[in-house]
């Protein structure tokens, strides 16, 4: 499956941002995030992979330049050492630019919605 490129801001009180890629594989979905300290990226890219089960809400929000993606996982401590991650939702930012891949990662998401 093609990866979904994000960024993540508010990272570190606001020091740092991160950018990454999210994509499905097998029954994760998998969050490959960069961070950046000051504008300079600092650290290798590091994944997180959370089990689809796992997923508790997934909210996308479209917006004219970019869409907003908030992903909180049961139980919280899913997402605990994700960069960015605020009260226990992680939200990223995806350019309007990437709405198609988005949308295919929705319907990827939406088969594992359990109501």
């Amino acid at each position: 499956m093609e990866s979904v490129p994000f960024k993540v801001k508010e990272v570190d009180g606001g020091f740092s941002e991160a950018h990454g890629s999210a994509y499905i594989e097998g029954e994760d979905l998998v969050l490959d995030i960069e961070k950046a300290f000051l504008g300079r990226f600092l650290k290798k890219s590091t994944l997180f992979r959370i089990d689809l089960t796992d997923l508790d809400t997934v909210r996308y929000k479209k917006g004219l330049r970019n869409d907003r993606l908030d992903i909180r996982t049961r139980p919280l401590d899913r997402l605990a050492k994700v960069p960015g991650v605020t009260e226990g939702t992680l939200s990223i930012i995806v350019s309007k630019k990437n709405r198609e891949q988005l949308n295919v990662l929705l319907d990827r998401l939406d088969l594992w919605r359990v109501d």
